[in-house]
């Protein structure tokens, strides 16, 4: 009779939750501070595509998004010899537009507004409007599970999702 109890203990669980179970994405959610986000727009050295997403053409530059990491940026005066010049880190971009010298992109759930030097020798944040997005959702289509949302530290945005 007690096994039989302790069979019936998980079922009489589903029955009373609904069967509401969904487990949790197969991807982990990677948070930042706000104030380290709004603190990490900056040009680096060049580095290797690896996740490439949109394109843009701008003059002789080529933007090309790095999913949730940044921008590459590719100098193609030359279209027999194109040149990986810089990488514009921005956590959390997979969306920009451009318009004159001014890079717009999605930093997480921000836009920022970058000015662009077209010698590539520089950048500045020239604007950001908070919380214009919504919260990136994971490549597989699932939010935040109440675990992963428990454990969220305070004041964080997601910037991104590993997968595990």
């Amino acid at each position: 009779m007690r096994k039989a109890v302790l069979l019936l203990i998980p079922f009489l669980y589903l029955l009373v939750s609904g069967f509401d179970y969904e487990p949790d994405s197969g991807y982990t959610p990677v948070f930042m501070l706000r104030n380290e986000l709004e603190r990490s727009v900056k040009l680096e050295a060049s580095r290797a595509i690896v996740n490439p997403g949109k394109i843009y053409l701008k003059d002789h530059l080529i933007f090309i998004n790095e999913k949730y990491l940044g921008i590459h940026v590719i100098d193609n005066t030359n279209p027999e010899d194109p040149d990986n010049v810089g990488f514009i880190h921005i956590d959390g971009c997979i969306d920009m537009a451009m318009k004159d010298n001014v890079l717009y992109a999605d930093n997480a759930v921000d836009l920022v507004s970058i000015e662009i030097n077209p010698q590539m020798t520089g950048i500045q944040v020239t604007s950001r409007i908070k919380n214009v997005f919504p919260e990136l959702i994971a490549p597989d289509g699932r939010s935040l599970s109440p675990r992963q949302n428990q454990a969220r530290p305070q004041n964080s945005i997601l910037v991104r999702w590993k997968q595990e």
